[in-house]
């Protein structure tokens, strides 16, 4: 289990939280769209439904499968496609395991649990956070797999992965409470996500990563350590999310950021 990270707290002589929504109910309106809006998985799991036990061993199979293709790999040019190989089944039974416990009131089924503790076994279990009351993607094989080969096709996907993680994982349910991230990560996350936002072909990858990119600017005008850092940050971020808005006006993301937008003054 991963320790609970600190929460991060504004900065003194930042802008006060009314800057980004202008009431408690807008506030929680805004959280909600945006844990609404995380896609974490392919298998489309509902309240009160569970994991039967071919998709539990199909999980742990494609873990087993990139593992064993990995070692296979290892020391040749098709090691950095193995890492990545690996990383995407991580993602897929993080994934899995996080929706399996939002659909059942905090508690995995037995077969999400068979899932989890076939992956403990191999020591490539998510880790379950208390803090933000989920498991946290195992991130080494995709960090590893852009290391070797940054400039791979599959590395785009891969940082693709790793940005959303990081944004996800940084709050519960407020985006603008955040937790175990640094000023200084979230600089950097927001770099990537604008480099993400141009690069991605895919046109839903490339929406999530421009919302992403608009909302941390958002969010680092609210925690930034200074005040003229926080007001450059909030004039960026009108900018991002006005673009946002306009460039994806049939996204239902688009109330979201025109909410954080009149939250920051902008129209």
């Amino acid at each position: 289990m991963s320790e609970v990270p600190a929460r991060a707290k504004p900065a003194a002589g930042g802008p006060p939280s009314r800057l980004i929504c202008p009431s408690r109910r807008a506030c929680s309106l805004l959280a909600l769209l945006i844990v609404l809006f995380h896609g974490i998985g392919t298998y489309a799991l509902r309240a009160h439904d569970i994991i039967d036990i071919d998709q539990a061993n199909t999980l742990v199979a494609a873990v087993d499968a990139a593992a064993t293709r990995l070692k296979t790999a290892a020391a040749t040019a098709a090691e950095g496609e193995a890492r990545f190989a690996l990383g995407m089944a991580l993602v897929e039974a993080t994934a899995v395991l996080n929706r399996d416990l939002a659909a059942h009131n905090g508690r995995l089924t037995v077969n999400a649990e068979l899932v989890q503790k076939s992956l403990a076994q191999r020591d490539m279990a998510p880790a379950f956070d208390k803090a933000i009351g989920r498991y946290r993607l195992p991130r080494a094989p995709l960090i590893d797999a852009v290391r070797f080969a940054p400039d791979a096709p599959y590395a785009r996907q891969a940082r693709f992965e790793l940005l959303k993680a990081g944004f996800y994982e940084s709050f519960v349910i407020d985006p603008f409470e955040l937790l175990g991230m640094r000023f200084d990560e979230l600089e950097r996350q927001i770099a990537e996500a604008a480099t993400l936002e141009a690069a991605l072909s895919n046109r839903d990858d490339a929406e999530e990563a421009a919302f992403i990119h608009a909302v941390d600017l958002a969010r680092a005008a609210r925690v930034a350590p200074v005040a003229v850092t926080a007001q450059a940050y909030a004039g960026k971020a009108r900018m991002a999310l006005g673009a946002f808005a306009d460039s994806y006006p049939e996204s239902m993301r688009a109330a979201a950021a025109r909410l954080i937008l009149k939250g920051l003054g902008g129209s």
